[in-house]
């Protein structure tokens, strides 16, 4: 976790320093999916979280995945 913490704590100082394209996963609010927060890979930059990336294309595996996966999160 630590190590976790340092990576993403680097690359949030590279982004607000201006690094272009620096992307990291984290668990933000947005509407990729209906539920309010989800974990995506999101683009820093000078001003925090300046884009959230979609899931980009699911196969169906993976889409029936992420729905029995929304019903757990809810709860």
């Amino acid at each position: 976790m630590a190590y976790a913490g340092a990576i993403f704590a680097d690359a949030c100082l590279k982004g607000l320093n201006g690094v272009p394209d620096v992307v990291e996963c984290s668990f933000v609010q947005s509407t990729v999916t209906e539920l309010p927060f989800f974990a995506s890979k999101v683009r820093l930059g000078k001003n925090g979280v300046e884009e959230v990336m979609g899931l980009g294309p699911l196969s169906d595996y993976e889409q029936a995945g992420l729905e029995s996966l929304k019903t757990e999160l809810k709860a």
